[in-house]
């Protein structure tokens, strides 16, 4: 049960995070500025794309604890 719903979770995050590169261009998401080096806040949509990310992470990660445990 648990590695099904990891598996989901996983699918998830993985769109959710090509969801937030699409947004800005290619060089800002291999670690580069896009944006002429100004910090931007997030808002909208990118915010809670964001706030999905960290949610479902711990979540994973949480899940993932439960998985080992049940196999002992």
């Amino acid at each position: 049960m648990f590695n099904i719903l990891q598996i989901v979770i996983s699918a998830i995050l993985i769109v959710i995070v090509l969801l937030q590169v699409k947004g800005s261009g290619f060089g800002a998401a291999l670690g580069g500025m896009s944006g002429g080096g100004t910090f931007r806040t997030k808002r909208g949509l990118e915010k809670t794309l964001f706030q999905a990310t960290i949610i479902l992470s711990i979540v994973f990660i949480f899940i993932s604890f439960l998985s080992v445990e049940s196999q002992r």
